[in-house]
């Protein structure tokens, strides 16, 4: 089916990836431009030598018109004019065929067998002209191997290369869709479609301190040159929206986890009791019944208590209580809440 599918890849827009060079193209028109009627076809080796070429690739990238293999035609899914045309080749030897075609590809054929040129597989990715092959549902051309340090922030085996996003967002959106990663992680997602001109939403509950998805994008913003910023002329610029939810259990929970002693963890605990959402399956007044029984727990231990005591259905503030006075919402809070959920 050579050349059938690439005339359907080129009909459908096929995206093209880069591949390694392939040998396959092992002969060469030594007279070109002479014309069909007059070439003369020798090995790429025997072509090598005569002309000084140090390799293949040199040959290729100089001549890449000349460069040629022999694939077996296939005659489903051709014309009538085509399948004679085949035929008429197998029974003329060292003869080449040419078929012109104003929507494809012209077909040439010699011994029965077409002619294929390495010229036809070369293609422009990321601004370079390289050996191309379709893209398949299998994508292993992406490599994970190297992106640790891309956007200047690590996240050991939990990130995704960012030609990977590109590929996707080239896939499935244009400059101006909005996007949305409701897991961001370090922020690989929102980088892409920054430096891709889309808008974009994340959402990440996890603190990754130095290397979160907000320092990312300001690197971003700073003009970043690692993933895919070469691949589209990315020189920085534009800015972000940044918001954190405000939170309600959750911060009594980091309280718990940077006490140090039992007399902090006692002052935590009665303050929760005032003012914190303790699961609806406990009953303080046990606990404190019980004190003695908590002190003598490991620090650690203590720590683990405390937190299982809270309701984790309340980490955060919601949306519900935006305008309940004990929660000190500011107006700048509650006008940008309305705003993003569309009030």
């Amino acid at each position: 089916m050579i050349g059938l599918f690439q005339e359907i890849y080129a009909t459908l827009g096929i995206t093209y990836v880069r591949r390694d060079i392939d040998t396959a193209y092992n002969q060469f028109i030594e007279n070109y431009e002479a014309g069909i009627k007059q070439w003369e076809i020798i090995t790429l080796k025997e072509a090598m030598k005569k002309h000084g070429f140090s390799s293949v690739e040199v040959a290729i990238n100089k001549f890449p018109e000349r460069v040629i293999r022999y694939a077996e035609p296939n005659y489903d899914g051709v014309g009538k004019e085509t399948k004679e045309l085949i035929d008429k080749s197998k029974k003329t030897p060292n003869k080449i065929f040419q078929q012109e075609r104003t929507d494809y590809q012209d077909i040439y054929l010699l011994n029965g067998q077409r002619v294929l040129f390495y010229k036809d597989k070369l293609r422009e990715i990321d601004g370079e002209i390289v050996t191309s092959e379709p893209l398949t549902n299998f994508w292993s051309d992406i490599p994970f191997q190297g992106i640790a340090k891309e956007g200047k922030v690590i996240l050991k085996k939990g990130k995704k290369p960012e030609f990977l996003l590109k590929r996707i967002m080239e896939f499935s959106t244009v400059a101006g869709d909005l996007i949305l990663d409701y897991h961001l992680g370090s922020g690989t997602t929102c980088a892409v479609a920054h430096k891709m001109g889309r808008q974009y939403i994340g959402i990440e509950q996890l603190n990754y301190g130095e290397n979160n998805s907000v320092v990312r994008l300001q690197n971003v913003i700073k003009g970043d040159q690692s993933g895919i910023s070469k691949s589209v002329n990315w020189k920085g610029g534009g800015s972000f929206l940044y918001c954190e939810i405000m939170e309600y259990n959750e911060a009594y929970i980091n309280s718990v986890r940077k006490a140090k002693t039992t007399k902090e963890l006692l002052a935590i605990w009665e303050e929760m009791q005032e003012k914190a959402f303790i699961s609806y399956k406990i009953d303080p007044k046990t606990i404190n019944a019980n004190i003695s029984e908590f002190e003598s727990l490991s620090l650690d231990e203590q720590r683990r208590f405390l937190i299982e005591l809270l309701d984790k259905n309340q980490l955060y503030v919601n949306y519900s209580e935006i305008y309940d006075e004990d929660y000190k919402i500011s107006d700048t809070d509650k006008k940008l809440n309305r705003i993003f959920y569309g009030e």
